[in-house]
């Protein structure tokens, strides 16, 4: 298939991961926040970098899909290497690419970042997932095999954006949203999608704090509270 954007940018880091990837979507309009989401402060970083930084050691590719005129946080401001890791540093690609069409929301963008990807898989994460837990992604990891997306259950709703994805599965995204499909929930409407029991999650995010949305100046607070009591930060 095509490609429908050439990269922004691409450059090495550093890497720990095998051969996986991370899609970091970036796109949206940020409406109920009222400020672009992707530059919102945590811990000292704009919250695409706390993204970038949670998933960094499991990947050897980072993938961010952006809007068409989005300024983004420079990702080489973010340490991308991690101190607990044993591993020896290997290269890790870093690409911004950028939206074909405006505003037609996350599925095209997910479809775009899966096409763009080397690596056989992704995770696929918004740019306010920083809370996801590290423990999530690794049983996300471990699923990747069984399915062409694996996608976990939290609270009664599937979590397209704390998900994993085949490369593979970028034509059938492309072509959903070319019928018009937008929405990320389309995906289960797919062959060899499988879905994560939240039951499944709670030996590693009891509280299921990886699957929190960051819409709302409440949801904000409510992220900045939880970063700040947690011990590993």
């Amino acid at each position: 298939m095509p490609s429908l954007a050439e990269p922004d940018n691409a450059r090495p880091a550093q890497n720990a991961g095998g051969d996986l990837a991370a899609v970091i979507l970036t796109g949206g309009g940020s409406t109920r926040m009222g400020r672009p989401k992707a530059w919102l402060d945590l811990g000292g970083r704009p919250l695409l970098l706390q993204v970038a930084r949670q998933v960094r050691p499991l990947v050897r590719e980072i993938v961010v899909v952006a809007a068409q005129d989005q300024t983004l946080p420079a990702l080489d401001e973010v340490t991308l290497d991690d101190p607990a890791s044993s591993h020896a540093p290997t290269p890790c690609l870093i690409t911004v690419i950028r939206d074909r069409v405006p505003d037609l929301g996350p599925l095209p963008a997910l479809a775009l970042g899966l096409e763009t990807i080397r690596a056989a898989h992704a995770f696929a994460l918004a740019c306010d997932a920083a809370l996801v837990q590290r423990a999530v992604l690794q049983l996300l990891a471990r699923e990747r095999t069984r399915a062409r997306a694996v996608i976990p259950l939290w609270d009664g709703r599937a979590q397209p954006l704390v998900a994993i994805y085949a490369r593979r599965l970028a034509p059938d995204l492309a072509r959903l949203a070319a019928s018009g499909e937008r929405r990320l929930q389309a995906i289960l409407q797919l062959t060899d999608v499988q879905q994560l029991a939240a039951e499944q999650f709670q030996g590693c995010d009891p509280e299921g704090v990886s699957f929190r949305s960051l819409n709302t100046p409440g949801d904000y607070a409510a992220a900045r509270a939880i970063w700040a009591s947690r011990s590993d930060r």
